[in-house]
């Protein structure tokens, strides 16, 4: 998803990032936030329906043999391109991939230790590439100190930058801006120990 050079240049952001906060953040990019094989299941299903109904309205002396045939090759076919190409995310209601996404973003938030926080100050900044998802988790001591509308500015520069194609551009953005806004309600202490790595977590 992300190529080296670009990943060194996020990863040298997010340090350079943390050093002027005592708040703790991860940036986290997902391929996609789940598998959806129930809907492609449903997809497969519905393809083999219409396949025996067709056979069965234009095939001049349809039997069994080839409906159960016609049937199984369309599930086959449209299962396959649902479950293993991005075709697939066609299937899948937009609610949907914004609810596993948003799910999956959680799961990172509490796994990297971003809920456990002494000041309740992690945040995790969190793309889900194929859903187009793009979320800000904040814990609630920060998120109560951060001004309305901080995170959601953040959220819609980036999702602007990777309209453009700036990848990079947008992430080292994304994080700057996070570093700055916990910078002011979090600054840095002596020693201000890093308890989570800078590096950015590919899922």
């Amino acid at each position: 998803m992300i190529d080296q050079a670009i990943r060194q240049h996020i990863e040298a952001a997010i340090t350079k990032a943390e050093q002027g906060t005592r708040a703790e953040f991860v940036a986290a990019i997902a391929r996609r936030a789940d598998d959806y094989r129930g809907n492609a299941l449903m997809a497969g299903m519905i393809a083999a329906l219409l396949a025996g109904v067709a056979i069965w309205i234009f095939a001049l002396w349809p039997g069994p043999a080839e409906t159960l045939v016609a049937e199984l090759l369309a599930f086959i076919v449209v299962y396959a391109v649902a479950a293993w190409t991005h075709l697939g995310l066609h299937f899948v209601p937009h609610h949907r991939k914004r609810h596993m996404a948003a799910r999956l973003a959680r799961l990172v938030f509490l796994e990297r230790g971003l809920a456990s926080t002494e000041e309740r100050c992690g945040v995790l900044f969190f793309v889900s590439q194929s859903e187009r998802y793009v979320e800000i988790i904040a814990d609630g001591g920060i998120d109560q100190a951060v001004e309305p509308g901080a995170w959601r500015k953040i959220v819609d520069d980036f999702t602007a930058a990777i309209g453009k194609g700036a990848v990079e551009q947008g992430f080292v953005a994304a994080i700057e801006a996070l570093g700055a806004l916990l910078g002011r309600h979090y600054p840095p202490e002596n020693g201000n120990p890093n308890r989570i790595p800078d590096r950015l977590i590919e899922l």
